[in-house]
């Protein structure tokens, strides 16, 4: 006997996802399906459908923008995600791109870091997903710099972490702080690593409806 793996293909709106997920209806959505958008450059945008711990729903591009970015030009990574050049790229540049109708779901998802002791939260329509969403909680002390953050069950090996830029494999940054001038990353090849804030790096991002 063959088995044949095939997709099914559910035709739908981005406001009528938003209503299934809020109103507890989205059984039919899956970790790993992806959702193609046209950005209004003309460019598509492949998204992966990803759940975390508590079931909560996210969307995660698949690869990379064309661009790269620094996380801050003045290389610091003191005030963690909140400070950063980045936020402010990805809010003016990447998110107007967006269609519409999406922009108009797109739900801010409050961010919370333990930076030096000192809680700082922020929110945001996009962001750079964290170490403990894509690694999970096996790094204690980055875990407790995160403290609400839980692992995104499309990252559960190396290679699902790889991302393309172009058609070839690139690092992509985290918003996790290590350290007052670094920022962590995934590596070309999944792994973990870091480097300088003012290093210019893939950016792939995720949000919530």
């Amino acid at each position: 006997m063959l088995d044949i793996i095939t997709k099914t293909q559910k035709v739908s709106s981005w406001s009528e996802i938003k209503n299934a997920i809020r109103s507890g209806n989205a059984d039919w959505l899956h970790s790993g399906d992806m959702i193609p958008v046209i950005l209004k450059n003309n460019k598509e945008l492949l998204l992966d459908v990803a759940r975390d711990a508590t079931g909560e729903i996210f969307f995660v591009f698949h690869d990379l923008c064309a661009v790269k970015h620094c996380m801050n030009e003045n290389g610091s990574a003191k005030g963690g995600w909140a400070t950063t050049d980045m936020r402010k790229y990805i809010h003016e540049e990447i998110l107007p791109l967006f269609p519409d109708e999406l922009q108009a779901v797109i739900a801010p998802t409050k961010i919370v870091q333990i930076i030096n002791g000192e809680r700082i939260e922020c929110e945001d329509k996009l962001f750079c997903l964290s170490y403990t969403q894509v690694f999970g909680k096996d790094w204690s002390w980055m875990n407790e710099r995160e403290p609400e953050d839980h692992p995104l069950d499309i990252f559960r090996t190396e290679r699902s972490r790889v991302k393309e830029r172009d058609g070839v494999t690139a690092w992509w940054w985290l918003r996790s702080a290590n350290g007052n001038y670094r920022f962590n990353y995934v590596d070309s090849d999944g792994s973990i690593s870091g480097t300088s804030a003012y290093a210019s790096g893939g950016v792939a991002l995720g949000f919530k409806l």
